[in-house]
């Protein structure tokens, strides 16, 4: 998919009326861009696709580990739930005594036999269960991966304020802290709408890159209909935006794709090379309509302002 260097609005007007709708004619307006836009790196559609397919395979085994785990989760908690509800163990054991009526031996310390009840156990048997199941081993990646719009711009963020306002940490503190830095950043930009959802993402990752050009972050457009196969593979819902953190450990297939990818930079916020501030202008075009008839369509404004006035006027008197 070849993107589109300037975006061709076919949103109506308000104020078109669908009356005069046959009166206007199509035109196309030219409109100066603001100069600090970031555009989208320019990615083929055969490298979008064997970047998705990579994600996918490095991402195998996410949906069962979620799945497993969930319902693992779901079981302490019903055993937290029963254990709150059902008396102490000491309690149940008096209780026990006193339904089956066995006398107890006060010199002999032998604990006395209880009737069998399956609700007083219940407690025991899924505490048994729960410990001896266990969540199958999620993939490597999932480890060190960031997804959601949300998340990855709440990450984002505070990464460039750090790259702004550098903070020395001792090894200690970057622990205790846990500090959490993206390297690449993959949007379902086809899939998102409105797009003015992730229209800041470039915009963020150009702000880091101009402050740290050696350590650069990395934003991958994927192709149409990836965000449903990644929210398949991963068991969620939803998956617009995945980011992987530096402490990821590169992999033979995925490194060489994200060799290609451009580094996005600001060029006006860049430090190393401030001269370099001024940018090609560039236009975009704006579709809109225009009256056929230019000289009926001042004169039937003109009447209607004098009617307007008119009518003001006679509200006035009153």
């Amino acid at each position: 998919m070849a993107d589109q260097q300037a975006r061709i609005h076919t949103q109506p007007s308000n104020r078109a009326r669908p009356k005069d709708a046959k009166e206007k004619k199509a035109v196309f307006k030219g409109v100066l861009d603001s100069p600090l836009r970031i555009q989208w790196p320019s990615v083929p559609l055969n490298l979008q696709n064997s970047i998705l397919a990579s994600i996918i395979q490095l991402l195998d085994g996410a949906s069962n580990y979620f799945d497993q785990r969930s319902s693992l989760n779901r079981k302490r908690k019903r055993a937290s739930k029963i254990s709150e509800v059902s008396p102490p163990q000491e309690k149940r054991r008096k209780i026990a005594v006193d339904e089956t009526m066995v006398p107890v031996d006060s010199e002999s310390n032998a604990t006395p036999q209880t009737a069998t009840n399956p609700d007083l156990d219940l407690c025991e048997t899924v505490d048994d269960v729960s410990l001896t199941k266990k969540v199958p081993e999620p993939p490597l990646l999932l480890h060190h991966l960031v997804y959601g719009i949300n998340a990855v711009t709440k990450v984002l963020e505070i990464q460039v304020q750090n790259a702004h306002r550098p903070v020395i940490f001792s090894v200690q503190e970057q622990a205790s802290k846990n500090l959490t830095r993206l390297k690449y950043v993959f949007v379902c930009r086809a899939d998102v709408d409105p797009p003015l959802l992730i229209d800041h993402l470039p915009h963020l990752v150009a702000a880091f890159n101009s402050n740290c050009p050696s350590k650069p972050i990395k934003i991958v457009p994927l192709p149409k209909g990836s965000e449903s196969t990644l929210a398949q593979t991963l068991g969620i819902r939803r998956a617009a935006v995945l980011a992987i953190s530096t402490n990821y450990p590169e992999q033979d297939g995925l490194l060489p794709l994200l060799d290609r990818i451009p580094v996005l930079s600001a060029q006006w916020l860049s430090r190393a090379d401030p001269s370099r501030s001024l940018f090609a202008t560039h236009v975009k075009q704006l579709r809109t309509t225009a009256p056929k008839d230019m000289k009926v369509s001042k004169e039937l404004r003109n009447q209607g302002r004098e009617r307007a006035k008119l009518k003001n006027r006679e509200h006035l008197l009153k």
